[in-house]
């Protein structure tokens, strides 16, 4: 026969084709025959009872040939070892066994599939696994294990930790690993379900297997959850590690864990160059932890050090942890080094003590400089809650400080402090002036209060000695309530120019500023302060006032230029300087021609009481009740003085004591006092004199007739 005959090869093809299902046939044939579910069941029910667990089958055993032999066990379940409940069971098992091994007679398992596992581990207040003895060797006469493939589908693994009494639910497990032989490729997905909401597990790795150990060269996990409040938060493990699973210890090396959140943008990193685990606790000689969080207009930025970690049952702990902390809230910045040691009981309750500050604040509010402390003391609080509380003492810029600051919550945290200042000099850190300091509200700079948008604080402050501009008070003590709407102090005290100060103030934020301030003065001096302020020194003296006033600007030149309310003073033992009138009535007439002058600071009037009340509006307070009483002269006035243009309109009619200068009986002199609040001019009130007067001939002769009438009632 021709070898390029085409009948000839369809007749070996055919019966190639024929030999090859026989063969088939054959081996299933031989299969089905050799197959013993009586003893196949038997081997299985007491594969485990050197451990004391039972292996109960509920459903069917089938043989499988194709594509590999093998059997297919549905309703297989494990117990808890020398206890009748199921500690695992699995909907179907389906064992994949080698060809050619089974040709001779052994079977070699070479794949498994499981269907709808389910199975719980727990670790016992001894700290023993409920799996450990599943890790031991065993030999099987029946069988050898020489896995090539792993499949899960729809798994459920139940967690449970009696030492931290948590318990956790894996749902719909899946597992791939492929090529178990060698190096394999595993890929792991799972749902974490939790009472809040759930998190989507998923893990990629190579694996290596020899004998005991396991060896994960490039393992990369993650874990992704939505939070209310943060969004979609994703956290990511990666590393090298070995698993030794007779020791049941493991170790990892350039290990990073990662954590991001969407609202608001974080981003934390914990990089671990070792790491030696064992069933109780974990432990690495040293790591780098960096985080960034953003949120509305601040930023805040964290590089540590930590050295000697170690994470048991008890929680987390550190040796030291060596940091910077920066807060950037728009174009201001707080930065605090930080040390000390880390503990973090139960993963919750957090204590780092002793701990040792150092903070600078930097911000345009303070253009001359920063704000620097150095402090020790101790911060503790609670994650799950979360609430933390700071307690510190040190130095602020040299002078003796003490603070301690709860806040709760993270995301818009909630704050209650105190704080106790042996000194705060303001002027060092305000716009640096030219010449000597101006009174404060001279200053026309912008009141910055962006700050406000970053606190939601309420607290108690003392300060020893503030001085802000000349202004100067001592031993403060107020509430402090500030929050993006407002800075507000109440029940205020302080000792402010010999005397005592108390009531309330506030700063509200609108489009415009707005100033409330409402207080009471007791035993102070006058003339200090008006110089402080106002630039005002023609008032001496010591006595009560009342104010409760407002005002609405930018700046402190525009709070002074919309002043509002009701001021009222009494002063004692105190006077008028720039001008003598005793002297000038005794001189009379010849002083009269010096009266239309600037005021002399040499010269005063004395007084045993003065008292006035002013109606301020949009920066100019009247005045129409003052009177001045000494024993040689009394004085009633009215007038005005305009801060926004800086000059006082005062009208005062003077009178001497008869009983002092019989003389000068009946004579009134009407003084005039305008021009500079700070430097005004004393004169005669000639419109007074020729009140009633209309032509420019009759105001001059009844001008001359006063005076010649004053001055004839002076003269011997």
């Amino acid at each position: 026969m021709k070898l390029n005959s085409g009948r000839l090869w369809l007749r070996i093809a055919t019966y190639g084709t024929l030999a090859v299902v026989l063969l088939l046939v054959l081996i299933r044939a031989l299969i089905y025959w050799q197959f013993d579910e009586a003893a196949v069941r038997s081997s299985l029910t007491h594969a485990l009872q050197d451990t004391g667990r039972s292996v109960r089958i509920d459903g069917r055993i089938t043989p499988q040939v194709f594509p590999s032999p093998g059997i297919e066990i549905e309703k297989l379940s494990i117990s808890d070892p020398g206890k009748p409940d199921a500690f695992a069971r699995v909907e179907m098992l389906r064992v994949s066994l080698a060809w050619m091994p089974l040709l001779f007679g052994n079977r070699e398992v070479k794949a498994l599939d499981l269907y709808g596992p389910s199975a719980g581990v727990s670790r016992g207040l001894d700290g023993q696994l409920n799996i450990a003895d599943l890790f031991q060797r065993r030999h099987q006469d029946s069988y050898t294990l020489k896995l090539d493939r792993l499949t899960v589908r729809e798994g459920t693994l139940l967690l449970s930790d009696q030492l931290t009494h948590t318990d956790k639910r894996l749902a719909s497990i899946s597992l791939d690993a492929d090529n178990l032989r060698g190096t394999a490729d595993v890929s792991f997905g799972a749902i974490l379900d939790d009472d809040r909401r759930p998190v989507r597990l998923a893990l990629t790795t190579p694996l290596t297997i020899q004998d005991d150990q396991v060896s994960l060269p490039e393992l990369e996990a993650v874990a992704i959850s939505n939070i209310q409040g943060l969004g979609e938060t994703k956290l990511t493990i990666a590393g090298q590690y070995k698993l030794n699973f007779a020791s049941l210890q493991a170790t990892g090396s350039e290990v990073t864990v990662s954590f991001t959140s969407e609202r608001p943008s974080s981003e934390v990193k914990l990089t671990l160059p070792q790491i030696n685990a064992s069933l109780r606790e974990l432990t690495m000689p040293s790591g780098s932890l960096s985080a960034k969080l953003s949120y509305a207009r601040s930023q805040y930025q964290l590089q540590a050090a930590l050295d000697n970690l170690k994470l048991s049952e008890g929680g987390l702990y550190a040796d030291k942890l060596d940091g910077e902390f920066n807060w950037l809230a728009g174009s201001s910045k707080v930065n605090v080094k930080l040390n000390a040691p880390l503990s973090l009981a139960g993963m919750n309750q957090l204590l780092m003590q002793p701990l040792k500050l150092t903070s600078t604040i930097t911000t345009p509010a303070l253009p001359r400089g920063r704000l620097v402390a150095s402090m020790e003391g101790a911060l503790d609080g609670d994650i799950d809650e979360p609430r933390f509380n700071l307690r510190v003492a040190g130095k602020l810029d040299g002078s003796e400080v003490s603070a301690t600051l709860s806040q709760y919550g993270l995301i818009k945290p909630r704050h209650e402090a105190t704080l106790n200042i042996g000194k705060l000099d303001l002027n060092r850190y305000l716009p640096e002036t030219q010449g000597d300091p101006v009174a404060i509200f001279q200053n026309t700079n912008e009141i910055p209060l962006d700050w406000l948008d970053f606190f939601d604080l309420n607290g108690k402050v003392a300060i020893g000695e503030l001085a802000m501009g000349r202004f100067r008070i001592n031993h403060i003590t107020s509430n402090v309530r500030i929050n993006p709407r407002a800075f507000e102090l109440d029940q205020m005290s302080a000792d402010i120019y010999d005397g005592r100060l108390q009531g309330d103030a506030s700063l509200s934020r609108r489009d415009v500023p707005h100033l409330q301030v409402k207080q009471t003065l007791q035993g102070m001096k006058i003339r200090p302060l008006l110089v402080d302020l106002f630039n005002f020194n023609r008032l001496d003296g010591k006595g009560n006032g009342r104010i409760d006033i407002n005002a609405d600007g930018k700046s402190f030149a525009e709070l002074r230029s919309t002043l509002s309310g009701d001021a009222s003073f009494s002063l004692n033992n105190g006077a008028l300087t720039g001008i003598d009138l005793v002297a000038a009535l005794k001189n009379l007439p010849a002083e009269l021609k010096e009266w239309n002058g600037a005021a002399q600071n040499d010269q005063k009037t004395t007084f045993s009481t003065l008292s006035t009340s002013f109606k301020l509006d949009s920066g100019v307070a009247r005045s129409q009740d003052l009177k001045l009483a000494s024993q040689l002269v009394n004085v009633n006035g009215g007038g005005k003085m305009d801060l926004k243009q800086n000059i006082v309109d005062y009208t005062m009619d003077v009178q001497a004591n008869p009983q002092e200068f019989a003389r000068l009986k009946g004579v009134n002199v009407p003084l005039k006092i305008t021009g500079p609040i700070n430097s005004p001019v004393y004169a005669l009130d000639f419109n007074a004199l020729v009140k009633g007067k209309k032509t420019e001939g009759e105001k001059q002769q009844a001008l001359k007739q006063q005076l010649q009438k004053q001055i004839t009632t002076i003269l011997p």
